[in-house]
């Protein structure tokens, strides 16, 4: 009985996200905001992704800055990798770094950012790493170590010293 009241309050909430009104929109994220569910953050991307209501926008960020539940760290690595989310990588990566969820088990997808992504998204990549790296052991920081280095030559010269600062505090652990 409460998991169908839960669907259907999600389903809800989905509906309301979808239905392009802007107070149900805005609504739906405050609501969210108390008792939101990890299971609508794939609702939210889309939303971000097609969103142009900056105030909307800015409200998902928000949210998404503010997540607490550890099993959104997945959802939102799995999001970042993913090429239907380029227009918004920069937003989601942040969120990552300013909610403070543990994204140690998603260093290789923040690598790939880190060496592929504009400039921008790839600070924002940076600061996740660097924050990550003390989750991890020995073992995993080095084979990170040997990734960055071999892919150094892909990287432009703009984000050579952010690679290189990278390797200095992998080194310093």
């Amino acid at each position: 009985m409460e998991s169908e009241m839960l669907h259907n309050k999600l389903q809800g909430q989905i509906q309301s996200l979808r239905s392009g009104n802007r107070n149900a929109i805005l609504g739906t994220l405050e609501e969210l905001r108390s008792e939101g569910n990890v299971s609508i953050l794939p609702e939210l991307f889309q939303v971000l992704l097609i969103q142009e209501d900056e105030q909307i926008q800015g409200e998902i960020t928000s949210l998404l800055n503010d997540l607490k539940d550890k099993e959104a760290a997945e959802v939102l690595a799995a999001a970042i990798a993913n090429p239907e989310y380029e227009k918004i990588q920069r937003s989601l990566v942040a969120a990552c770094w300013q909610n403070g969820l543990s994204y140690g088990p998603f260093l290789g997808i923040f690598a790939e950012v880190l060496i592929s992504a504009k400039f921008e998204t790839a600070i924002e990549a940076f600061t996740v790493l660097e924050q990550a790296i003390g989750e991890v052991d020995a073992p995993v920081r080095e084979k990170l170590a040997i990734r960055l280095k071999s892919r150094l030559t892909e990287v432009d010269d703009l984000k050579k010293p952010l690679l290189a600062a990278l390797l200095k505090t992998i080194k310093a652990f």
